[in-house]
């Protein structure tokens, strides 16, 4: 189960990449040219997607035990999903819920990558 969440994890990492350089960042370009902001985005979209390629690597790892992560830190992988998740699930709570429209599907996965997480722990 832990292999899969990983995989799914890093497989969502290279879409979130994707998706935020062939979509988000020409959706942007056409209303605005100011490079500070395509720039923040490109960072928000790269930080994002390069954080969850390197959890589904851990995860991989751990769950193939090429590595192990002792005690606390063997919720690592899992916890930084759940800040993720909780952080969209807020921001499109309160600020956006014009986004749940579009995101449902990726809290769908989300759901199912955190629970595959946990089910690996025990």
């Amino acid at each position: 189960m832990g292999i899969a969440a990983g995989v799914i994890i890093i497989l969502i990492s290279i879409a979130h990449n994707i998706y935020g350089e062939k979509k988000q960042v020409p959706e942007l370009k056409k209303v605005s040219n100011d490079s500070v902001m395509i720039g923040s985005l490109r960072i928000m979209i790269f930080q994002g997607g390069v954080l969850l390629f390197a959890v589904g690597i851990i995860q991989v790892l751990v769950s193939a035990d090429i590595i192990q992560l002792p005690g606390t830190s063997a919720y690592f992988p899992v916890g930084i999903v759940l800040i993720n998740f909780i952080t969209s699930l807020i921001i499109a709570g309160f600020f956006h819920r014009e986004v749940f429209k579009v995101t449902i599907p990726q809290f769908v996965v989300f759901s199912i990558i955190i629970a595959l997480q946990f089910l690996s722990l025990f």
